[in-house]
This record gives structure tokens, sequence and C-alpha cells, in this order.
């Protein structure tokens, strides 16, 4: 059992709390990609998918292993992606991600809009807390293809160890993060994205899919959820800035001795809220209390 935030007594077989096996961020089962999407858009967009902060320059080889596609039409989409600016080929004769879409990306909301607003929220999150504060979207609005991305993260020495860091892509239900994100659906949207679950991913869940529902339902209700991992614990609330903006949520992640519900629950929704005051355009954006007193850590 656990207190929320409002005093309740929070069952965590039946309120916003997941139990998950494996730390925050474990890794879950590859994505099928259903949407329908041309299948030289789509070929494309995997090529460019295949970079990651670990392998950021990858040869035509590596290409072709990561991707699967076969390697003459790997061959020309390098080819016509190099052309275009998506790619840049090294002097080593490797490939990387291109000047274009470095370009394209300064036009997003993301970064003019939702970055912006969030980062002096995020910063505030983490000295009232002095844990890893991140900030996160949804990839697409289709629950079929949808996944958590991560892009804000702010973080100190005595932050617990995570797998999650700005620009990482988790399956949507692999953490709090992509579980807040999946709450703030309709209950339409969120019935598409669990079909796609497999056996593995449900089971990874206590409860089930019968479990994750009940926790996206409290969690629409209560403004956050929990995910109770290995080794850590989450804590997520959707930011609700409304249909102009992307949906987005935010996140803290901690190690289970510093984990109080009720504190880091008014924590969370206040940085949500505040976030989402900012995007509306208000000025002076103010938590609803305090945040520099009586704070998680002190």
């Amino acid at each position: 059992m656990f207190a929320a935030a409002d005093g309740t007594v929070v069952d965590p077989d039946a309120g916003s709390v997941l139990r998950r096996s494996g730390g925050h961020g474990a890794p879950g089962p590859a994505l099928a990609q259903t949407a329908a999407v041309a299948p030289l858009l789509a070929r494309a967009v995997a090529l460019l998918r295949c970079f990651t902060q670990e392998q950021h320059t990858l040869s035509a080889r590596e290409l072709v292993e990561r991707s699967g596609i076969p390697r003459s039409t790997v061959h020309r989409l390098i080819a016509d992606l190099v052309a275009l600016g998506m790619l840049s080929r090294t002097s080593s004769g490797r490939y990387c991600v291109g000047a274009l879409v470095w370009e394209l990306a300064q036009f997003s909301e993301l970064q003019l809009r939702l970055r912006h607003a969030a980062q002096v929220h995020l910063t505030r999150l983490y000295d009232a807390s002095g844990e890893n504060v991140f900030l996160g979207v949804l990839t697409t609005d289709a629950p079929e293809t949808a996944e958590a991305m991560y892009v804000g993260h702010v973080r100190g020495a005595q932050s617990a160890p995570t797998r999650a860091q700005e620009g990482k892509v988790f399956p949507l239900l692999s953490t709090a993060m992509g579980a807040a994100l999946a709450a703030a659906r309709t209950q339409p949207w969120r019935e598409r994205a669990l079909a796609r679950m497999d056996a593995r991913e449900v089971s990874a869940v206590a409860g089930g899919l019968d479990g994750i529902r009940r926790s996206l339902t409290a969690c629409h209700r209560a403004g956050y959820i929990v995910q109770l991992g290995e080794g850590s614990v989450a804590v997520a609330a959707p930011i609700p800035a409304g249909d102009d903006f992307p949906d987005a949520a935010v996140e803290v992640v901690l190690s289970p001795e510093r984990w109080d519900e009720r504190s880091f629950a008014i924590l969370i929704r206040d940085a949500a809220q505040a976030i989402a005051h900012e995007l509306r355009g208000g000025r002076g954006a103010r938590y609803p209390r305090d945040l520099t007193k009586g704070t998680a850590h002190d």
C-alpha cells in the first residue's frame, strides 16, 4: 500500500502504480511498424533510426545489418540521403546523421516551445528533489507505433543510475514516462496501444493487461503514475498543455530508499502544471506551492 498525494491509500494492484520487472528503462521487444507508410519512406526512416548516441557513425554494412533492409536497397538509399543532406559521409567512409536533420529539428515544437518552456521548471524540480529529472514526448500520435522519447534531462551527483538519457527512445510502457504519456490519451487510444503488446511485454508488468489498464485509468484521474522497478522508482506526470502542443510528460527517477510518494507526487504534478502554464503563454509561471520549502531531499 502507498499513501497518495491527497492522503488516500493507493493499492498497487488497483492504483496508478506499475510494478515492472527490470530497472527503469529496461529494454522491451522490438516495435513492429504496423502503420500504413510508403515502403521507400519507411525504409529511409529505418536507416536514419539505426544511429544512436553510442553508434553515431555507421558503415554501409552496419546499416544493412541493423536495418534488415537488402544491401542493394541500402546503398541506393544512402546515396539519396547523402544527396539530400540527411546523411553525411565521413573521411573514413562511414556515415552519420546529416546537417539537414539538425536544421529541420530547429523548427520542431520540441525545440521552439517545449524544451524552452520546460527548462527552468526541470531545474527547479531537480533543485527540490536532487534526483534525475526528465522531459519526454510521444514519438508519434499513432498508438500502434508510439514510443516514449526523452528530450530533456537534469541530474546531479546523487541522482540514481538509469538507462534513460536525452535522445533515448523506449517502448511505450517500459517507463513511467511512457505510461504517463499513454494515460493522458483517450481510453480508445490506450486500448489500441495495449493491443500491440506481446506476451513478453505484458508479463513484465504485475497484473498483466488488466493491471496496466487500472494503472493508466488511475493516472488519468490522479495526474501522475508510479513505476516500481528493480533498484529504482519512477514517478511521472503528463503535462496538460492542450491540443496546440505535442504530448509531453515530466518524470523523476530515484533510488527506492529515497522514495516518498506524497512528496514526489506533489512535486511532479506541480512541475507539470507549471510547464503547461508556461506553454499556454503564462508569464512568471509559478508552482502552486514553493518547492524550495520542505523539499523531498531535505
